[in-house]
């Protein structure tokens, strides 16, 4: 049996503007998605790019590009994980994100979407929970959850419109494209 908790972002002036917005029904989505990504990236800055960026995830593009079975694609790619020994919570998302790539065919580009969707909805959740029923905010878990959704469809779209490149060296580009994109664009 397992247990989930969430840990709230951190107490810090970028994270209280994101915490501000989060969950309040008259900021649009696409400025609680944009004011997420910027806290993180002030927050965690080279560490979100080298996360996001790590080779590991490229050779996980790679698999999303040709795998011919969810079982084969997953199996190879936790071969590459313990082959490196490494382990974190982006690996996990990089994981969901290939298994959902695999399973809808969607190739290279599906997985690096569902990476960054995986992502904001990781981002959300830390502190979306506690704003359900608060005054100006989302007023059900119902809505928290349209909402989370819809913050990651907006990262899966913005991923979806950059060209993704599977060398490590090009999938580093590319997360540090589609990470400044998230940050200023607003989307239509």
């Amino acid at each position: 049996m397992g247990t989930s908790s969430n840990h709230r972002s951190p107490n810090t002036p970028n994270w209280n503007i994101t915490r501000s917005v989060l969950g309040n029904p008259q900021v649009s989505e696409d400025l609680q998605s944009r004011e997420i990504w910027r806290a993180a990236m002030a927050d965690r800055g080279d560490a979100l790019m080298n996360d996001l960026g790590m080779p590991l995830l490229a050779t996980a593009c790679e698999i999303a590009a040709h795998a011919t079975s969810l079982s084969e694609a997953l199996g190879k790619f936790e071969q590459s994980v313990l082959s490196t020994h490494a382990a974190s919570l982006t690996l996990d998302l990089g994981k969901r994100a290939l298994a959902r790539a695999v399973a809808m065919k969607s190739g290279a580009t599906g997985f690096a979407a569902e990476l960054f969707a995986e992502t904001a909805g990781y981002y959300a959740s830390r502190d979306l929970p506690s704003f359900v029923g608060a005054p100006g905010r989302v007023k059900t878990t119902t809505e928290a959850i349209a909402l989370k959704d819809n913050l990651k469809n907006l990262a899966r779209q913005t991923a979806q419109s950059v060209p993704v490149r599977t060398d490590p060296t090009g999938w580093k580009d590319y997360v540090s494209s589609v990470l400044t994109t998230l940050q200023k664009e607003e989307r239509q």
